[in-house]
């Protein structure tokens, strides 16, 4: 079966609450699109630096809302005129060729051709409309990701702060190049619209009518506490820490911001930032690195092994050639 919920909020942390929720309760026989948007928010990965990604000063004087979610991938910007979608599914049902093929016809029912390049993204016309991030519970996965429409792209221009070289690598000198709205190749398109789209493209691939699912299935007591959860600073912001050594590198993976705190000779406390869309796998370096002697061969060693064998190998292979 399949299902849909229509969130009313434009709340980020009640947003993100609600998705877990589904998540959490997911039934063995049922694929969920979760449909939402958030209000004049900054949306970082998992394991990001708040501080790098986003100009959280002239954010703030904005009454802009910083949210940190539980996938990985990069930061991006989020307004009434971006829609965001959820795919929810056990692992049996889960399928992001059909997921992405929701996305797909949706956009293209309104004349505008989606094309997906490298491992999150969706482009229209050679520019991103869509970043995807993915995740994985004990029972079930999860496929969420945002659609630009009608963005304030001011504002992202504004607040986003990517680095150069991530810039460089997408081939492009500015965030705002990189991106696109897509009322720009359709003026008609709306985010209203496109919600209806992506429910009729959810029934025409799945091949059955999808059942809205009822506000009294999300409990509000649960939906609070967690709210209350993401809306904190130690979450939205991190632990301050001293580190007194810092590396920064951009792989094929993503970014990663090493800061270590070295004290005769090991390590005794870690912190990764990064975009890579592997968040277990960046928090298992972090917790291998601590304890160990500050040498390469100690901090080859220690790389755990990650869902695509190249990037522990790319990982290794910087740090061997380091000079330290």
């Amino acid at each position: 079966m399949i299902s849909h919920y229509i969130t009313k909020s434009n709340v980020p942390y009640i947003n993100q609450s609600i998705e877990e929720i589904l998540t959490n309760q997911v039934r063995d026989d049922q694929v969920i699109m979760y449909l939402w948007q958030n209000d004049n928010t900054v949306v970082i990965g998992r394991n990001q630096n708040a501080w790098r990604e986003c100009r959280l000063e002239a954010f703030e004087e904005e009454k802009g809302k910083l949210m940190r979610r539980i996938t990985g991938g990069g930061a991006v910007y989020q307004d009434m005129g971006n829609q965001i979608f959820s795919f929810i599914a056990p692992k049996k049902l889960y399928d992001l060729d059909k997921q992405m093929e929701v996305i797909r016809r949706a956009v293209g029912s309104f004349g505008i051709e989606a094309v997906k390049q490298g491992r999150n993204d969706i482009l229209a016309d050679g520019k991103k409309f869509s970043g995807n991030a993915f995740r994985k519970t004990q029972h079930a996965m999860v496929h969420h990701g945002t659609i630009l429409i009608s963005a304030d792209m001011g504002r992202l221009a504004r607040f986003l702060n990517p680095s150069k070289e991530k810039l460089e690598a997408k081939g492009v000198t500015s965030v705002r190049s990189r991106v696109i709205n897509l009322n720009e190749l359709n003026q008609d398109l709306t985010p209203a619209k496109m919600q209806a789209a992506l429910i009729t493209s959810f029934n025409e691939v799945y091949g059955e009518t999808s059942t809205e699912i009822p506000d009294s299935e999300i409990d509000s007591q649960e939906l609070n506490k967690m709210a209350t959860n993401y809306a904190n600073e130690s979450w939205l912001l991190g632990p301050v820490s001293n580190f007194n050594f810092e590396l920064h590198n951009r792989f094929t993976f993503g970014e990663l911001e090493f800061r270590l705190a070295v004290d005769g000779g090991i390590i005794n406390k870690t912190k990764i930032y990064s975009d890579a869309l592997d968040v277990n796998w960046i928090l298992a370096i972090e917790a291998a690195f601590v304890g160990i002697p500050f040498t390469k061969k100690a901090l080859i060693n220690a790389i755990p092994e990650s869902e695509q064998p190249t990037d522990k190998n790319e990982l290794a292979d910087y740090i061997n050639n380091l000079n330290m």
